[in-house]
């Protein structure tokens, strides 16, 4: 089984994690939503509309690309050509080759059409997007060496290496529509509390994992290897035919299930203010915030895959294979029915389920949100991973320092993040009317240092401002006409 752990996180090195330049900002309504779902009614808008958004982002601590052979723009080339070297001259990748757990996240997010409406203390929003995240956890560094140099590494022959620790892989693709809801909870003097949830339908289009418990091996040359004790359990459910790998359309999506977000924000206001019942969305007038403090648990849920589907189990076995060099599969099948065969004796053995389940990249997150003075903020942001599954996606620990310049025209921020508590990162955003973007990572785009990995976030909004009816004045005069009244 070490070898599906190779074939998993052989793709790693082939290819913004939370868009903190937007998702904190106080005009991120329900786009702000993926953070906090309480946030769409906390907003200065009455409708809010997030036309599409994506987000790319890539990180490892394990393969790179040399700093002096990096460019950017061969992403955007036909046919990229890239400096090769190594014994065969073949490697593009250079690797960090010391006794570190190696891991790798990967994410690539798609914000559909979404909006939300907001009726004076209530907001009710729909919520559409796919993504498509890949998470690699713990992989000891003999593996993840043999993994990258294809099984020759001679300094790494003939030693006994034993594996105890968890090591976690999942994938997982899917396309998710739901519902949020927010709601002003309290508002009395100068404090104002929300709450609000999400509720989304995730229709799995593929995935898969791999669990590790115990894995004991040699490898006595790169082609036979040695298995004393081997406790782990995998799954697949993929758009292939296993017979003969050729692409599966129906059913387009193999597995459902259910997600959630849930939150609560507290802010303290710059004056007094109530939520009245108006006859107009746009009548009631919005009240800034002195500071803010918002927690949440996202991606709550998981996909249950059923169709195409096979969970693959091996529980303290062993085997001595030969002939590994030999070994060449035409297909998912061909390679199971080998495995099983080396393990059990059968080809049938190693398949025991039809069904699995991969967990989303469940974590908490706490926000703060300061507006320091005049149109400058300063805010905080932790990300914490929950591990609810041993299948399931593991989220990287991001701590983010972000200050900003905020006017309803224009907005630029600096992100400033600890990726995964070891990586210190300086990011760039910018907003223009609806139209952002940004990445928590400059250094991605040029080649000053080695490229580990990549951040870019974009999106176009349209949004609608409370307390602006383009007619007659309210009764109610907002906080800026107050500002100016009391001068």
């Amino acid at each position: 089984m070490v070898f599906l752990i190779f074939i998993m996180l052989g793709p790693v090195p082939l290819f913004a994690q939370e868009m903190l330049g937007i998702m904190n900002s106080s005009r991120a309504g329900i786009t702000g939503s993926v953070i906090n779902p309480a946030v769409p009614v906390t907003s200065p808008f009455y409708v809010d509309i997030n036309i599409v958004a994506a987000n790319v982002f890539v990180e490892n601590n394990y393969v790179y690309l040399a700093k002096e052979e990096y460019r950017f723009k061969r992403f955007f080339e036909k046919n990229p050509v890239f400096p090769t070297h190594g014994p065969k001259d073949n490697q593009v990748l250079y690797d960090v080759y010391n006794q570190k757990d190696k891991n790798a996240y990967a994410n690539v997010r798609l914000l559909g059409p979404s909006f939300s409406v907001t009726v004076g203390r209530h907001s009710f929003g729909i919520v559409t997007g796919a993504r498509a995240v890949m998470s690699t956890r713990n992989v000891p560094f003999d593996i993840a060496k043999f993994a990258f140099e294809q099984l020759e590494y001679p300094p790494q022959f003939d030693v006994n290496y034993v594996d105890n620790r968890n090591v976690y892989n999942a994938e997982l693709a899917w396309m998710e529509n739901g519902f949020n809801y927010s709601y002003v909870i309290k508002q009395k003097a100068m404090d104002y509390w929300a709450g609000g949830i999400t509720v989304k339908n995730l229709q799995g289009y593929g995935g898969g994992y791999l669990y590790s418990k115990t894995l004991d091996y040699v490898l006595l040359e790169h082609d036979t290897l040695i298995i004393h004790n081997a406790t782990l359990q995998g799954g697949y459910a993929l758009p292939l035919n296993y017979e003969t790998n050729q692409y599966m359309r129906d059913p387009f999506f193999k597995g459902k299930g259910i997600g959630m977000d849930i939150g609560v924000i507290y802010e303290k206001k710059k004056q007094s203010g109530h939520t009245e019942q108006v006859s107009k969305l746009c009548a009631p007038n919005y009240i800034p915030y002195v500071f803010k403090i918002g927690v949440s648990i996202i991606d709550i849920g998981r996909v249950k895959f059923t169709h195409n589907a096979e969970k693959l189990v091996l529980d303290n076995k062993s085997t001595y294979w030969p002939g590994l060099s030999l070994s060449d599969y035409s297909s998912v099948r061909e390679f199971t029915n080998s495995f099983s065969n080396q393990f059990y004796g059968d080809t049938t053995s190693l398949i025991q389920g039809n069904e699995i389940i991969v967990g989303l990249p469940t974590a908490l997150s706490v926000q703060a949100d300061v507006n320091y003075r005049g149109n400058w903020f300063f805010n905080g942001t932790l990300v914490y991973p929950l591990q609810v599954s041993k299948s399931g996606l593991i989220r990287p620990a991001v701590l983010g320092l972000t200050p900003r310049y905020e006017t309803t025209m224009f907005e630029a921020s600096l992100p400033l993040t600890l990726y995964d508590w070891s990586k210190p990162r300086i990011g760039l955003s910018a907003r223009f009317r609806g139209f952002y973007i940004g990445t928590e990572k400059i250094s991605g785009f040029f080649h000053f240092t080695d490229f580990t990995g990549l951040d870019l976030y974009v999106g176009l909004k349209l949004s609608l401002r409370k307390g602006n009816c383009h007619s007659k004045p309210a009764s109610n005069c907002g906080y800026n006409e107050y500002k100016k009244f009391t001068k």
